[in-house]
């Protein structure tokens, strides 16, 4: 490569007889400079300057971009000025990539140990909420039960509209399904059977507990997030008031009443739907209801029926416990939202699926224990 023009930086390269690019520099290099261009072939390198007048940081920051992927560099006959500031470049990369590796490791070890805090939160809020329903029993607990009526109100009554669009749609959804799939067979009067039974055991339960998980758990979050904020519940405990007893018990007291009393709601109305599509195809109304009394059961409205109560207190629990435990700020408050609803759809989900398996391996050994395994 040819020197550039008097004054600018140049670099001209050629390749040694064993192998090593030898890379000669000069000029003045600054950062107003137009810096030349060059590529390194091999793991082998070294540096030497000619006519080197001076220089400033873009020399150091040239060297490095260019030889840093370079095994063996030889620097050695530079000024020492500039091999203190290519060391140091290269020393501060290798500081970098060990942060970032020590980070991720840290990471990974922050969220072991803040899962296994929130888990022993968890269990302990649990527990608190046991002993203050025992303590309830024998009247020892100061609840709200002015705040017991309300939640009736808003965790009940106000979420009928909800309930019955989803139920309806649900059950209309199922029933188009089962239609085209039963047709095929010449089976489509086992549709009511699909319909009923499904939303009996399974959809009118689920369905209701996740719209709780939705409505309730996160507004419970919210309000108690935001008394946290405003240290309310501190109040309580300075009055020698449980605020999980005076104001989680009512709460979940009331979505526990409510929820099971809401899926029977919603299994009625999911039934209604899908007789609506039924209907419109190849069944009567007559054949529909036929069908549908036919393949419900008691068991099989047990089964529906205490799985809403588990779902029901799961999504009142998720709501309050996420609210006690939230920080004290308006991004807490938020977090806690979000977080209650989540942990109780994913409790309400695990604890459906454990409930399924169990189920089926009581009916595979004969034992039958509250109407959970029917035929």
């Amino acid at each position: 490569m040819s020197h550039a023009p008097t004054g600018l930086p140049f670099a001209r390269t050629e390749v040694l007889a064993d192998g090593t690019a030898l890379v000669t520099i000069g000029g003045t290099w600054e950062l107003n400079h137009p810096l030349p261009a060059i590529v390194i072939k091999g793991d082998r390198a070294k540096v030497v300057a000619e006519g080197l007048t001076d220089f400033d940081s873009s020399l150091p920051a040239w060297l490095y971009a260019n030889f840093k992927n370079v095994r063996q560099l030889d620097i050695s006959t530079l000024p020492v000025r500039l091999q203190s500031l290519v060391q140091m470049a290269e020393k501060a990369s290798s500081d970098h990539a060990q942060s970032d590796h020590a980070g991720l490791l840290e990471t990974f070890g922050n969220w072991g140990v803040e899962s296994g805090g929130s888990w022993a939160r968890a269990f302990e809020h649990i527990g608190h909420t046991a002993l203050g329903f025992l303590r309830m029993l024998v009247g020892r607990a100061k609840v709200n039960w002015g705040d017991f009526t309300l939640q009736l109100q808003t965790a009940g009554v106000d979420a009928l509209p909800i309930v019955a669009l989803l139920g309806f749609l649900t059950g209309l959804i199922m029933a188009y399904v089962g239609l085209i799939q039963l047709r095929q067979v010449g089976a489509t009067v086992y549709v009511a059977n699909l319909v009923s039974l499904a939303m009996t055991r399974e959809m009118g339960a689920l369905m209701t507990g996740i719209i709780a998980c939705g409505r309730t758990s996160t507004a419970y979050a919210s309000q108690l997030g935001s008394m946290n904020v405003s240290q309310e519940t501190d109040a309580l405990r300075a009055l020698g008031i449980n605020p999980i007893e005076y104001l989680a018990l009512p709460r979940i007291l009331a979505v526990t009443l409510m929820v099971p009393l809401l899926a029977v709601f919603a299994t009625f109305i999911g039934i209604f739907g899908g007789m609506v599509v039924a209907c419109a195809g190849d069944l009567s109304i007559e054949q529909y209801l036929t069908q549908a009394i036919r393949a419900i059961s008691f068991k099989s409205f047990m089964v529906g029926f205490i799985k809403s109560i588990a779902f029901g207190f799961i999504a009142a629990w998720a709501g309050c416990y996420r609210g006690s435990v939230a920080k004290r700020s308006a991004l807490g408050v938020g977090e806690a939202a979000t977080s209650a609803a989540v942990l109780g759809i994913t409790f309400i989900v695990i604890f459906d699926a454990i409930l399924i398996i169990a189920c089926q391996l009581i009916n595979g050994t004969g034992i039958a224990i509250l109407w959970l395994n029917p035929p």
